[in-house]
């Protein structure tokens, strides 16, 4: 680990706790669904994940999918009756995270956005595979716009938002209602499944997401080897980028998944998007981490910022 050493003390001790995950590959089924299945005990959560910022109300919903109904948590920051809508997606690399995983993520940006934050509880893999996860937050997007008044939700004010896998969802989400969105939060996004980049081979055995750990996520979502170049699991092959909404675009420096993001705003600025890049000499899953990482809050101001500019 010491080409890490740039990174400070609670950061790379954070990455030796974190590797043991790397066993989720090789567990039985059972293990894996109890891993699932499980939340976040109050005191780890405060410890890694920060703050659980109180809300005006918290709910539940289940929205119909023909493939699986979906369970969203809506975060209402105020009791307002026309709240602009973060759509957001969690990271697990479509396999472990839920909506207990990142509750306080949510909370913040609820809470720092003034938006109704929609966390979407997608179905995970192995058990099933793309584009199920896909067409769930498909589903859930055309519920909050059919039922937009009834959740004290404008419709019109909508971005999508998530990290890792949910920062890929949130990608292709944008790419299919490119005209409903009014903005995109890509937060250390997979866009390549091929794992081929240059920061793939100079940090493979980076923290909290190795290549290993990546492989083993991609070998759960896809169906057959020819579903990594599709472009609705590795949007950076897609050869269509006009017209996309406005994109905010978060890469750490020691991350695995970085060219990716850096290749992917050179294609929406190439096509003449609107995108901003923020990059940060951190790991993979930073935003979630503000007692372990030091670019934590620098991030989540920039995507205030950003959703706030969108929403106004």
């Amino acid at each position: 680990m010491s080409k890490y050493q740039a990174l400070p003390l609670k950061t790379r001790l954070l990455a030796a706790i974190a590797a043991p995950s790397e066993y989720l590959a090789y567990a039985p089924d059972a293990f894996l669904k109890a891993f699932q299945r499980s939340g976040v005990h109050p005191v780890l959560g405060r410890m890694l994940f920060g703050k659980s910022e109180t809300m005006a109300r918290v709910v539940q919903h289940q929205v119909p999918c023909a493939v699986g109904d979906v369970t969203v948590r809506c975060y209402y920051p105020s009791l307002a009756t026309d709240l602009p809508v973060i759509l957001f997606f969690h990271a697990g690399g479509w396999v472990i995270g839920n909506l207990e995983t990142h509750d306080a993520l949510c909370r913040r940006i609820a809470k720092q956005t003034d938006c109704l934050v929609i966390s979407v509880d997608y179905a995970l893999a192995p058990w099933v595979k793309f584009p199920v996860p896909i067409l769930q937050c498909e589903a859930v997007l055309n519920w909050v716009i059919a039922h937009a008044a009834n959740l004290h939700a404008n419709s019109q004010k909508m971005l999508v938002m998530g990290d890792s896998a949910g920062g890929n969802l949130s990608a292709v989400l944008a790419r299919k209602y490119r005209q409903q969105l009014c903005g995109q939060v890509l937060v250390y996004p997979v866009l390549d499944t091929t794992l081929t980049s240059e920061s793939v081979k100079q940090y493979p055995d980076a923290p909290v997401l190795s290549k290993k750990m990546m492989q083993f996520f991609v070998d759960c979502y896809i169906r057959q080897d020819a579903d990594k170049y599709d472009e609705q699991v590795s949007p950076l092959f897609s050869t269509d980028f006009a017209n996309l909404p406005p994109c905010l675009m978060i890469t750490g420096e020691f991350d695995i998944l970085r060219e990716d993001g850096f290749a992917y705003v050179q294609k929406l600025k190439a096509a003449g998007n609107h995108t901003q890049h923020e990059h940060y000499p951190d790991i993979h899953g930073f935003l979630s981490l503000p007692h372990l990482c030091d670019s934590t809050n620098e991030a989540m101001a920039a995507v205030v910022k950003f959703v706030r500019e969108r929403i106004a």
